[in-house]
């Protein structure tokens, strides 16, 4: 099975100091955490798949309604996991449901008296075939560490702090961009975010926090907890537990996903899956112990399809060959060549033998035909070539084929032994200019005078 990521991921949530029923709701692949009056849960696993799906909400719920994002989310997720379709489809899919749960939250809270406007979050990361993307609605975040960078993986409102801290710009450019983000935020509190798609990385690690965490920690925390290589259950549960020391009166919730490696997934043997509740503060669970590396896996050789190209490499030489036959049979000059010479372009199996243009000896006594005799048979040199590009007609001319590089003056050195004789070649053939004969051009060798 492609594109299989092997993940490493740990849930903790804690009740707020001002609330007495913690509203945040995790959804874990698949698991539900609905923490409600317990003051400290969790959720651990560690899992190899080509598909996952993490989500963390708040205020998404009405019991009177029987409004629930957590359902529509499992509905979606199974939905997803059986689905051909590509993550852009999927992600437009998962905005729309938490579009329709938080438009319906909001309309609800509207008609309530003394309640107030209820203010619906969600933060959801979705895994699919070797990519990953995020969905974000109101104040949750979602931060990703890749090497030494550190940012919001959806909006980043933090931008001009961080342009400070870099001494890009001045206390007061900082003061007026972040009116700006703040406004801009506010406006668009209640509409749904989606981020770029991004391929899955090894040794990248993801923080998914409420409010209560965020505004409670800070980023260089964040930062520092990520960066630290401890495993997923300790980073989540001592933020949380950070956040709470700090006196958080929001419910304080964090959920750690780390892809720690690519492979297949039927050579990977996974750790036990495990759901906790637990009162605070606990300890985080350790972590199961590692596993043994997967070997790579070896890609069957397709015997099939080396067999068709060495059929067709031999039907296009039978091709070729039958081609050159046909040609020699039906051209005379051809025909002609091949009877005078014996046929020597060929050998005795009907292949052909290369040719050598140094097989046209030099004609010293102007007819030049026992010459050529003699270089072919007495030299061992191979004669196609003389033969394939001159014609005998007798004691008359000669019929000579253009090769690459030859001039009229070196033709006339070959067949007169006399490059100043190149003039009776040009009268023969109605050339103007000497220097303008081209390959493959046939050429009239006139008798020396």
């Amino acid at each position: 099975m492609g594109n299989t990521v092997k993940i490493m991921f740990s849930a903790v949530t804690h009740t707020g100091s001002s609330n007495t029923v913690n509203s945040d709701r995790i959804y874990a692949n698949g698991k539900f955490i609905h923490p409600s009056a317990a003051d400290y849960a969790q959720i651990s696993l560690e899992s190899v798949d080509s598909k996952f799906f993490f989500a963390l909400s708040g205020n998404m719920e009405d019991s009177e309604s029987g409004i629930s994002l957590m359902n529509d989310l499992k509905r979606f997720h199974q939905k997803s996991m059986s689905s051909s379709k590509n993550i852009n489809v999927k992600l437009d899919e998962l905005v729309q449901c938490v579009e329709q749960a938080s438009n319906l939250i909001y309309s609800l809270s509207l008609g309530e008296n003394g309640s107030g406007e209820r203010k619906p979050n969600f933060a959801g990361i979705l895994i699919d075939e070797g990519n990953i993307a995020a969905v974000n609605l109101g104040s949750y975040r979602i931060y990703k560490l890749e090497g030494d960078t550190f940012k919001l993986f959806v909006n980043d409102y933090k931008r001009a702090e961080r342009l400070l801290k870099m001494g890009i710009i001045s206390d007061e450019q900082a003061e007026l961009l972040a009116d700006q983000q703040k406004a801009m935020m506010e406006e668009s509190r209640k509409t749904v975010k989606k981020s770029d798609i991004y391929s899955v990385k090894s040794g990248v690690t993801y923080l998914v926090c409420s409010t209560g965490l965020s505004d409670a920690v800070d980023e260089d925390d964040l930062y520092d907890a990520l960066a630290s290589g401890k495993d997923p259950d300790q980073i989540a549960g001592e933020l949380v537990m950070e956040a709470v020391g700090n006196g958080s009166q929001e419910d304080v919730s964090a959920l750690v996903i780390r892809i720690t490696d690519a492979q297949s997934e039927e050579d990977y043997m996974p750790g036990p899956k495990t759901i906790q509740y637990k009162p605070s503060p606990v300890r985080a669970p350790a972590r199961p112990a590692a596993q043994t590396p997967v070997s790579a896996r070896k890609v069957p050789v397709d015997t099939g399809r080396i067999v068709s190209v060495i059929v067709l490499v031999f039907l296009a030489a039978a091709v070729v060959l039958g081609g050159y036959k046909l040609w020699t049979m039906l051209n005379p000059e051809a025909k002609n060549a091949s009877a005078d010479d014996g046929g020597s372009d060929l050998s005795n199996d009907d292949t052909l033998l290369p040719a050598d243009e140094s097989s046209i000896s030099e004609d010293t006594d102007g007819a030049g035909s026992d010459t050529d005799g003699e270089t072919a048979e007495g030299t061992g040199q191979d004669s196609g070539e003389a033969s394939e590009n001159t014609e005998d007609t007798g004691n008359e001319e000669r019929i000579y084929t253009v090769q690459p590089g030859d001039m009229l003056m070196t033709i006339a050195k070959k067949f007169y032994g006399d490059e100043s004789k190149y003039t009776l070649i040009m009268e023969a053939n109605d050339i103007k200019d000497p220097n303008k004969i081209s390959v493959g051009q046939p050429l009239i060798i006139p008798p020396a005078e």
